[in-house]
């Protein structure tokens, strides 16, 4: 297919007067080639400013004329900020397979008319439909620097960065998208599936059925999910996790409609925590983090979203944390960079799901319980 030609062959100067009609009507048909190609019609002269404002050249002319794509140019050359102008181009260009010609419009448009973050987002998922994921990170880059509590942003930058095989910094943007969603079970099993096949791609096994069993635990009918028990078994195969992983069981009274309280040992080292099935991780506050010693040195910032809203935070780990007789190593947890109390008078951080969903818990109005999972690996 013939690209797009903004020019047609008009009449010839310096044919002299004794060219034949053979001769002529020759240079008729190669105009008439050159002018309607193989694609179609030529390119009208109201929609060649958006062609070549947004470098559209290599579209079909045939595509270009279709009525709505046609309608779409034509405002844009009118009116350089018509947002549904651009959303209608866009679906067009993605719909007659130009993902690429579509992404370039896109971010364009937002270079020029300023933000309009659900084009910046249609665009890396453009890119990434080309392969082309080092350009799509940089589009979600901006998206992230934009708004920096927007999951969204983060997982589809985590998505970019997988497709370029940089695993270790997916799988950071997908444990940040987790912290921003203030209730676990809210979330799709997408991103624990993904953040598991991170631990995975990295050797990481045991930490990959966590992440699976942070999905399971979120939700009781979660629990014999099909996939979710195949993938944990397929990771099992792998590589058998140490009993330190889960171990220990233990029930301890409650008080019917109050938050649960208990006692929890990070580090070896005694605090009060809030039992949280709905966060995702452990938090500790920073006071309680510095003295069970939980490293934070080279932390990884991270921004948390919690019933009590946004502050910011760091992702590190604890070497175990106790409760009762049930322990476990190597825990994921946040630490609270905020001074003082964040979380109530007396309480030290909340239990999350980075430790209890390597467990089964049970709760009932004057009990609850802990024992591990049937599968450790």
């Amino acid at each position: 297919m013939a690209r797009l030609a903004y020019w047609t062959i008009g009449r010839r100067t310096g044919v002299s007067s004794g060219t034949n009609s053979a001769s002529l009507l020759r240079i008729g048909a190669l105009s008439l080639l050159f002018s309607l190609g193989g694609c179609g019609q030529s390119v009208p002269e109201e929609l060649k400013p958006a062609v070549d404002h947004y470098h559209l050249g290599t579209v079909a002319a045939s595509d270009l004329t279709a009525a709505d794509t046609s309608r779409a140019l034509s405002q844009l050359g009118r009116d350089a900020c018509n947002r549904d102008a651009m959303n209608t181009l866009a679906v067009r260009l993605e719909r007659t397979g130009y993902r690429r010609e579509a992404a370039n419009a896109l971010t364009q448009f937002v270079d020029r008319c300023g933000r309009m973050d659900g084009f910046l987002s249609a665009a890396a998922n453009d890119l990434m439909a080309v392969s082309d994921y080092h350009a799509a990170v940089g589009v979600a880059d901006r998206l992230v620097q934009t708004d920096g509590i927007n999951p969204q942003y983060y997982f589809l930058r985590g998505q970019a960065r997988e497709g370029a095989h940089d695993y270790e910094s997916a799988l950071a943007d997908y444990m940040q998208t987790i912290a921003l969603v203030p209730d676990v079970s809210h979330i799709t099993s997408n991103l624990f599936i993904r953040s598991a096949d991170m631990h995975a791609k990295a050797g990481r096994y045991c930490e990959a059925i966590s992440m699976i069993h942070m999905w399971t635990s979120a939700e009781p009918g979660r629990a014999n999910n099909p996939q979710a028990n195949r993938q944990i078994a397929d990771y099992a195969a792998h590589q058998s996790c140490p009993s330190s992983y889960a171990s220990g069981d233990d029930s301890f009274a409650r008080e019917a409609g109050k938050t649960i309280r208990v006692k929890a040992l990070v580090n070896g080292v005694s605090g009060t925590f809030i039992v949280d099935t709905g966060a995702s991780y452990v938090l500790l506050t920073r006071t309680f983090a510095q003295r069970a010693h939980v490293p934070v040195d080279n932390a990884r910032k991270i921004q948390l979203m919690t019933a009590n809203g946004q502050r910011a935070g760091l992702l590190t780990q604890a070497s175990s944390v106790n409760v009762g007789h049930a322990s476990a190593d190597r825990i994921v947890l946040t630490v609270d960079e905020r001074t003082g109390s964040p979380l109530g008078n007396g309480i030290d951080g909340l239990l999350g799901q980075s430790f209890l969903s390597r467990f089964q818990t049970e709760f009932t109005p004057t009990h609850w319980s802990i024992r591990p999972t049937g599968l450790k690996g």
